[in-house]
């Protein structure tokens, strides 16, 4: 592959990332009983009693004032419920384990052909063309809740092939970190001298993956920054003009699937197809994908254990962060008391902080030449901070994620360290990628990185049902980073990263001497 070819494959690889970062999901239902009034919307200087108002720790809830004495006291306001009486919280997390469970599904059917033939490309197209779409489709749920179950599947379909189309878009990085030119000199240069200096080449991969990696990061949180922030301003200019809320909100995840189609269509004519072997005749197509999973666990247990474990300490520790993030607004909006303005204002911050986050840790890498491990563990560990001073609030209640200001401060820290952890450690497991199991790997790692994401949601919501607070669950986000990020740090993955460099030369050597036959 030329320069000029491998340039144009990285500009849509990049434009995809900031295609798909735009999806989004609003869940909101609907409900046929009146809910009490906003106590602030009743005047101020008053004690109003029967209206609406957040109480810290939890929540909103009806405020209920003596007559006589005075005293104010808080209980729980009737639940909305879905068409059969379900709760429309309940439906939302069983959607989303069902998504997880047809995403895991889906990775292991279906990842593996990105090895075999065009499937590579054939495959991120079909997967985010029907995303999209789905997601484009939330437009057409009614807003009275009769066709819930409509929304669910939407979800379900949205996530499903969003996850499917990562899985082949990450299988082009380590295949273009191997044509990018500073790899191919390093091969060069070993070669040249009579024996390939396997360190010169493992640095040069390592530089590379980190470079490409940490930009597709980067683009992928501008593109979804930029979706969100005109998101918010259609949902704002709808509401005033009258539209409904459910419908405006309908209309403005509309237009995040639209910016996937719409970006994703430029990505795919600058990616080329990077084609594989045939499929095999003799093989199952629907079958194939399980029997390799399989294989190559087995395999990465007898001959490569240390990558092995990385997948593992992988599930816990992108379900720490991952569960920062879900759990921010929760604890926001029920410890806190934000209003929804002020949440989207950090849903905006932490992406864009980011950006620049990613951009300063590429920097830091090069600069005093550290491994991905070791930028990844350090960002782990300074993520660990943030669930660490929410627990400093255990025994104070002037600091310790006690007031909003404290909030966005940790917003910005959570952004400089998440995109970076996110773009390390791809890079990393693009490192340890034998030769022709870019697909099935990536499947592996899309399994562990999407398949955990139930986990801290479930720990949170037994700790809230338990206790009545969030706060409490800081303690799982803290042993979530620290412990795999030590685990991590103890692991060598030298050889594992030198064996996976040799089955890549070994390729290579091969379409070499096919090229002078």
């Amino acid at each position: 592959m030329t320069p000029e070819e491998l340039k144009r494959e990285l500009q849509g690889w990049y434009l995809y990332d900031f295609a798909n970062s735009a999806f989004f999901q609003a869940a909101a239902t609907r409900s046929s009983r009146d809910q009490p009034e906003l106590c602030s919307n009743l005047g101020d200087n008053v004690t109003h009693t029967n209206c609406r108002k957040c109480f810290e720790g939890k929540g909103e809830m009806v405020q209920i004032v003596d007559p006589i004495t005075g005293a104010v006291s808080a209980m729980d306001i009737d639940t909305p419920e879905l068409p059969g009486g379900i709760d429309p919280t309940s439906f939302l997390f069983t959607v989303i384990s069902i998504s997880v469970l047809f995403q895991a599904i889906a990775f292991i059917s279906l990842g593996t052909l990105g090895d075999y033939g065009d499937y590579r490309k054939r495959g991120l197209v079909a997967a985010s063309t029907a995303g999209g779409v789905a997601t484009c489709m939330y437009v057409i749920v009614p807003a009275d809740a009769s066709l819930y179950w409509l929304g669910g599947v939407l979800m379900i379909v949205a996530n499903v092939c969003l996850g499917v189309s990562v899985v082949f878009y990450n299988s082009y990085l380590p295949l273009m970190v191997d044509d990018s030119e500073e790899v191919r000199n390093a091969m060069a240069g070993g070669k040249e001298k009579g024996v390939e200096s396997e360190r010169d080449v493992i640095d040069a991969q390592e530089a590379v993956s980190s470079e490409y990696s940490s930009k597709g990061q980067m683009w992928g949180y501008v593109g979804g920054t930029t979706c969100l922030v005109l998101s918010v301003i259609a949902l704002l200019v709808l509401v005033a003009l009258g539209a409904e809320w459910f419908w405006a909100l309908g209309v403005t995840s509309a237009l995040s699937g639209a910016w996937w189609l719409g970006f994703s269509y430029f990505a795919f004519r600058r990616l080329p197809h990077r084609p594989g072997p045939p499929f095999p005749a003799a093989m199952n197509v629907y079958t194939e994908g399980w029997r390799k999973t399989y294989r190559l666990l087995a395999l990465l247990w007898r001959t490569e254990v240390n990558t092995f474990y990385f997948l593992i300490l992988f599930f816990i520790f992108s379900d720490g962060y991952s569960t920062i993030s879900t759990i921010a607004v929760m604890f926001a909006y029920h410890e806190l008391c934000m209003d929804p303005m002020l949440l989207a204002l950090i849903a905006i911050i932490v992406p864009l902080t980011a950006v620049f986050g990613g951009y300063a840790w590429l920097r830091f890498q090069r600069r005093f030449g550290w491994s991905s491990k070791s930028v990844l563990v350090l960002n782990l560990m300074l993520l660990a901070l943030i669930p660490l001073w929410g627990c400093v609030g255990f025994f104070t209640e002037d600091y310790g994620l006690q007031t909003q200001g404290e909030m966005y401060v940790l917003a910005v820290w959570f952004g400089l360290c998440l995109g970076s952890a996110q773009a390390f450690g791809r890079a990393l497991f693009s490192e340890l990628i034998p030769a022709g199991h870019e697909a099935d790997m990536f499947a592996l790692f899309e399994i562990t990185d999407k398949g955990s994401s139930w986990l801290g949601p479930m720990v949170a919501a037994a700790v809230r049902q338990r206790t009545g607070r969030i706060r409490p669950t800081l303690f799982y986000l803290l042993a979530a980073m620290v412990l795999p990020g030590m685990a991590l740090q103890a692991l060598d993955l030298t050889e594992s990263i030198e064996n996976a460099r040799r089955s890549k030369s070994a390729r290579g050597a091969v379409k070499d001497t096919e090229l002078a036959i």
